[in-house]
């Protein structure tokens, strides 16, 4: 039996992509400028571009090694949330985008205002790329009496707890 310390190192290239992964690829992680035109070449140009952008954050003298470590680990198969792939490395071409996967909004307030204004903000965080995740427990059950409307509510879902779009 091998040890993980035993283990041998594989790379991008020893395993060979199926079509409907490299289709998943192409749609949603590839790089294209505003032309159409793709900046990511393969995939490992994606994981390069991620590699990158990741290590960036470190100080200069630090970069190359952090680089280096990044794309080993991508190469091996620790592939990050999708929009850490889809956005990081990409501001110059997707300046509206976030690397952030999921967000939580804030609590929904029981009003139609609120409601609304939570609508609004998901809609600005959906076009940033992000999905988005609500609590519900705030809201009046289905049947409360709603005074206002002289009707009973509908409910928010059939349950209340945190959905992510």
């Amino acid at each position: 039996m091998k040890s993980a310390v035993d283990l041998d190192r594989h790379t991008v290239t020893d395993i060979e992509f199926q079509p409907a992964s490299l289709d998943i690829w192409d749609a949603k992680y590839r790089l294209s400028a505003k032309d159409g035109s793709n900046i990511d070449a393969s995939i490992d140009d994606t994981y390069k571009r991620v590699a990158k952008a990741l290590a960036n954050v470190e100080t200069e003298s630090k970069r190359e090694h952090y680089f280096q470590e990044f794309l080993w680990a991508l190469r091996s198969g620790a592939i990050p949330a999708g929009r850490i792939v889809s956005n990081a490395g990409a501001q110059a071409h997707k300046p509206a985008t976030s690397t952030i996967n999921c967000t939580v909004s804030g609590t929904v307030g029981d009003s139609m205002d609120n409601i609304l204004n939570k609508v609004h903000e998901a809609g600005l965080t959906l076009k940033a790329g992000c999905g988005i995740g609500y609590e519900f427990s705030t809201l009046r059950p289905k049947g409360a009496y709603v005074t206002g409307a002289g009707a009973y509510t509908s409910g928010a879902f059939a349950s209340s707890t945190c959905h992510c779009w």
